[in-house]
């Protein structure tokens, strides 16, 4: 049978387990778009191409399966690169399909020829262009593999009109030799190094586990909480941790690093043994290198060998499958009675609260609470970048897996509405809920009209504070309050925009919220939420003990 490169593409995606495709079309790739349907692909018109790049990464953290954006030649193609780099620091298993001129016109500065490859190498874990349709299954299911094996990570595939309007017969197809390798054993010397850890792990009276994404990325939640509560260890979560473990367990001390809880960065400063696992120690949850965890032994278990002491130097390391180095561990861990350490945690929580600091972030963390009261178990959270970030990672209690996402290592204003549409398609059984701030919000403002139009039932809150909220703490905290191009206009109305793209909307102040949550929760469909903050609504406390290097990261002003 004779098919044409791009039904050849759709119809291995679909045997890959690709159901959706986010995507903007344009001449290169109308091919594929005049078969998808046949193929039983859903595609979601996006508005913008980043908002294509940003729901595929918001599916793949949702499901965890690979996501899948399309984006025509030229400007489509680089419209795709921060949403690229944003799922490459945060290891999101992403496809990334970029139409292409006709192979006869590579290198010639073609209308919209644009090397795609070469911009976004940096940024993906591999690449390909395809110049031949018999070629094309063998590419893309390659592609997927390298996509969500290992560490995962974006793949870009580009491809010449010419290739997708190509036709071949079924039986031409080449293969390219890629085979995927056997899964690796878990060997004597791991098994050695793991024992090591166990032990240590035993004989410790101060441990705490540090969990960061690649739990979530190696599907390892149960193996997780079951090692956490045998042992009876206390643990924290970087950002990207965040969802990695049921917070209801009781050892959860929250988030830790510059902007994380105050128990948590004051317990692993007390520690005497941390295990990381899947965490890479950024510099957001060390703080000051110098200054992190001074008392404590540390180990590491990655299934990325790069990540291993690359930023805080570890005593013992695994390299490894994070869900078989777990299920192995936990045959080693012992069962043991830490009441005196859990005592002391208990005594800080209590002083802390007492000194009236235990959440830090005033009434938009009560509300980001309250609106959690008001939602199905099942809901998932998706923040912005900025305060509102903040907000929601220390003051959402998360009782799902993967049951928060956000923009960790890239920082990406403007993730969080595409994001959640994308989850929201991906996991249509779940509730989603947005926090953006409003300068996230006007960002990809754009993809309101997706929602509206194909009705996705995303619940969308806007912290509006006519600011850049954080931008304006830093300046209050190290630039002597000198308030420099902060300020966001006021003149626009948010909820009306909202309207105007058919997505019914209301406006409340943080601080009577109530009857605007009940209306937003007890929508079917889409709602917006516009909430009014005051501009001094911080985070606080800012500077974790044990050293900062927020200064570093923000720079100071005298």
């Amino acid at each position: 049978m004779e098919r044409t490169g791009a039904e050849i593409l759709l119809k291995t995606l679909k045997e890959e387990g690709i159901d959706d495709i986010f995507g903007y079309p344009g001449a290169s790739t109308l091919p594929i778009h005049d078969c998808m349907e046949e193929c039983g692909i859903r595609h979601f018109l996006v508005r913008h191409e980043q908002g294509a790049a940003h729901a595929a990464d918001g599916y793949a953290r949702a499901t965890g399966k690979v996501g899948v954006c399309l984006a025509t030649s030229g400007p489509g193609a680089t419209n795709l690169v921060t949403g690229i780099a944003t799922a490459y620091m945060d290891s999101t298993p992403m496809i990334a399909m970029t139409g292409q001129v006709t192979t006869n016109l590579l290198g010639s500065d073609a209308f919209q020829e644009t090397d795609i490859i070469g911009i976004t190498l940096p940024i993906t874990k591999h690449s390909f262009l395809v110049q031949d349709p018999r070629d094309m299954e063998s590419i893309v299911r390659e592609a997927v593999y390298i996509a969500t094996s290992g560490r995962p990570g974006p793949v870009v595939i580009d491809l010449p009109r010419d290739v997708l309007a190509g036709r071949c017969e079924e039986g031409e197809m080449r293969d390219s030799g890629f085979s995927k390798p056997q899964e690796p054993r878990f060997g004597e010397e791991q098994r050695r190094r793991l024992e090591k850890i166990a032990r240590l792990l035993n004989e410790s009276e101060r441990p705490i586990i540090l969990i960061g994404g690649g739990v979530k990325l190696a599907q390892a939640f149960t193996d997780m909480s079951d090692i956490i509560e045998k042992g009876g260890i206390p643990f924290v979560t970087t950002m990207m941790g965040i969802g990695s473990v049921y917070t209801s367990n009781g050892y959860n001390l929250g988030l830790i690093g510059t902007h994380g809880m105050d128990l948590a960065n004051r317990m692993v400063h007390q520690a005497d043994f941390i295990l990381a696992v899947g965490a890479r120690f950024s510099d957001r949850s060390t703080s000051a290198i110098d200054g992190f965890a001074p008392l404590a032994t540390i180990a590491q278990i990655d299934v990325d060998p790069t990540s291993i002491g690359k930023n805080i130097k570890t005593d013992i390391s695994v390299v490894s499958d994070i869900r078989v180095a777990l299920k192995e561990l936990y045959g080693l861990v012992a069962e043991k009675n830490r009441e005196d350490w859990l005592n002391r945690i208990d005594r800080e929580r209590k002083r802390i609260e007492k000194e009236g600091c235990a959440d830090g972030c005033g009434p938009a963390g009560d509300f980001v609470r309250m609106v959690q009261e008001h939602v199905p178990e099942k809901t998932i959270a998706v923040a912005d970048v900025g305060l509102n970030q903040i907000w929601t990672c220390r003051s959402w209690k998360v009782k799902i897996p993967r049951g928060l996402i956000t923009s960790g290592g890239m920082g990406t204003m403007g993730f969080s509405i595409p994001a959640g549409m994308g989850a929201r398609v991906g996991a249509p059984d779940h509730e989603v809920v947005v926090f953006t701030g409003d300068g996230g919000f006007f960002m990809n403002v754009q993809e309101l009209a997706t929602i509206g139009f194909y009705n996705i039932p995303v619940k969308i809150v806007v912290f509006n504070n006519g600011h850049l909220g954080m931008l304006r703490q830093i300046q209050h905290h190290f630039y002597k309050g000198r308030f420099r191009d902060i300020k966001l206009s006021n003149l626009v109305n948010i909820t009306e925009i909202a309207k105007g793209f058919g997505i019914p909307a209301e406006k409340v102040s943080v601080n009577d919220p109530l009857a605007g949550i009940e209306k937003m929760c007890g929508s079917k469909g889409p709602f917006l939420l516009e909430v009014l903050v005051d501009e001094n609504n911080f985070v606080y406390p800012i500077i974790p003990p044990g050293g900062t290097n927020v200064e570093m990261i923000y720079g100071r002003s005298e």
